[in-house]
């Protein structure tokens, strides 16, 4: 939460805190159903209104922040809901490295998130602190790619960021060589001067993205998303997942229109 307030000041960006309420095993037959609903709920806002003090007493600055309290069966249904129905820039929640287990049966809490979510989910390591982006990373398989380059570079211009742009290929061909003169150009275009384009070749590409985020000492990953299917899902086919498990950079994770 620290970190998507600090990183919202350069936008003056208002902040709701999401806290949802499981009331499965409450018995519906219960005649003190509602009670106990109600009672849970007060005090989760009241928890929630000690964890708003504690933050403006940690992150100074004049920003506006609430807490809500939101009846869902999981957290990426409450998101889902609210941001059908709020207007919502980004969704900024924690996440953490998911074991082989998670992975197996289909993945944690944030990557279900990122799965669902039409809004842009940024993906917050543990133990990430918030400085700047002076670098981001936008992995790219070059499909859409202007409008795609033209959502990181609004982004980026923000914080005057410089722009790694890579796409990771396992053999270069004449197609990869035609596509990198046409991303170059697109570059040239975007009168933007901290912006560079790489091909890399390796054969695992969440792998390769890793170990250039750790070369560049990136401070954030941006990559673009489809909904999945199920087998991708069974499979981890999902470049997007891996990294999120992967968790040592913060990502950003939009869902392509």
């Amino acid at each position: 939460m620290e970190y998507a307030i600090r990183m919202g000041a350069a936008v003056k960006a208002e902040f709701t805190v999401l806290n949802i309420a499981r009331f499965d095993g409450v018995p519906k037959v219960n005649l003190r159903a509602k009670q106990i609903e109600k009672a849970l709920t007060q005090i989760s806002e009241e928890e929630g209104a000690k964890l708003i003090a504690d933050l403006r007493e940690k992150v100074k600055g004049d920003y506006k922040i609430e807490f809500k309290t939101i009846k869902a069966h999981t957290v990426a249904d409450m998101v889902k809901r609210y941001t059908a129905k709020h207007k919502v820039n980004i969704v900024a929640m924690g996440s953490r490295n998911a074991s082989v287990l998670k992975k197996v049966r289909l993945g944690g809490t944030t990557v279900s998130v990122i799965d669902d979510s039409s809004v842009p989910v940024l993906a917050i390591p543990e133990f990430a602190k918030f400085k700047n982006f002076e670098r981001i990373v936008y992995a790219s398989d070059l499909k859409d790619t202007q409008k795609e380059l033209n959502v990181v570079l609004e982004f980026a211009k923000i914080y005057g960021s410089h722009v790694h742009m890579i796409h990771v290929v396992n053999a270069i061909d004449k197609k990869v060589e035609a596509s990198k003169l046409v991303v170059e150009e697109m570059i040239k275009k975007s009168n933007y001067d901290k912006i560079d384009f790489r091909v890399i070749l390796d054969e695992n590409i969440p792998n390769a993205i890793d170990a250039f985020i750790k070369e560049t000492k990136a401070d954030l990953l941006t990559t673009f998303t489809h909904k999945l299917s199920l087998e991708e899902k069974l499979f981890a086919k999902s470049v997007t997942r891996t990294l999120a498990y992967l968790g040592s950079t913060p990502l950003l994770a939009i869902k392509r229109k």
